[in-house]
């Protein structure tokens, strides 16, 4: 119990302390590239949390109407509007970021930025917070038993919070040009797996179609395991997707690629016009 406490928390914290992560990143190379000036601030962050955490909280004290509401796949739908929100919000970033150090001091273009970055973090949370609370409400249920799986549960945020610290000084640590590369690709990856999830959700509700299984990798990578949940984190791994979740993934993933902050990471911010 202790170790599936473990991964089912890592599970929930990772996704959202990358997420935050990638946009910190992002933020911080956006500042650089523009003399060291702090256009863009991180008060966002705090505010984010705290909406976050509150929004999770209501959800999770509601996910019995939630669950009875559209036939009883209400979880399913929520959950599902939630990842393609999501996925849009990631899209309009990587479209919306300044390629031209003139757009920089937009304040449309900036307030679009901090609008993207803002509901994406409440939304992860507000997904991920309120699985949480759900997991630590039937702990707390079941007195001194509950403690190892309590423990479990927080060596598993530990380890989540943990590696959103360095992957954010990974991205950091690299040059100004590799961090956009970097930080692009995980943005692209990201977007594609939002995307993807919201089929498989939609799937679950029978809302659209099932499609057959495109491959089965469970033998050489788990999804439950330490690893499988990291590779989920980042690259949105599954072991067996669907055909319709990899052309939905695909789909995210070449939208980001496509935009113009994309073309920026591999052209340079050098060499763009001013």
């Amino acid at each position: 119990m202790f170790l599936n406490a473990v991964v089912i928390v890592l599970q929930e914290i990772l996704e959202a302390a990358l997420m935050l992560s990638l946009l910190l990143a992002f933020v911080r190379y956006f500042n650089l590239v523009n003399g060291g000036a702090a256009l863009l601030r991180r008060d966002w962050v705090l505010l984010s949390i705290v909406f976050g955490i509150l929004l999770a909280w209501i959800y999770s004290h509601n996910f019995s109407r939630i669950s009875d509401s559209f036939d009883y796949v209400g979880l399913e739908i929520t959950n599902a509007s939630i990842h393609t929100v999501s996925c849009a919000c990631l899209v309009s970033l990587a479209w919306l970021f300044p390629v031209k150090k003139s757009d920089a001091y937009s304040s449309n273009r900036l307030f679009g930025l901090i609008l993207c970055m803002v509901a994406v973090v409440v939304l992860a949370i507000l997904r991920e917070g309120s699985e949480i609370m759900q997991f630590g409400g039937g702990i707390l249920g079941q007195g001194e038993a509950g403690l190892p799986i309590f423990y479990g549960g927080v060596v598993g945020a530990g380890i989540g919070v943990s590696t959103g610290v360095l992957l954010y000084y990974a991205l950091t640590g690299l040059s100004i040009d590799g961090s956009l590369k970097a930080c692009v690709l995980l943005l692209a990856l990201t977007a594609g797996n939002m995307a993807s999830q919201a089929i498989l959700l939609l799937n679950q509700a029978d809302w659209l179609p099932f499609t057959p299984t495109a491959w089965d990798t469970s033998a050489l990578l788990g999804e439950s395991s330490v690893l499988g949940q990291l590779a989920y984190a980042l690259i949105g791994y599954e072991a067996t997707p669907s055909i319709l979740q990899v052309v939905a993934y695909l789909l995210g993933l070449i939208v980001v690629l496509a935009s113009p902050v994309s073309r920026l990471a591999w052209v340079g911010w050098r060499k763009q016009a001013v």
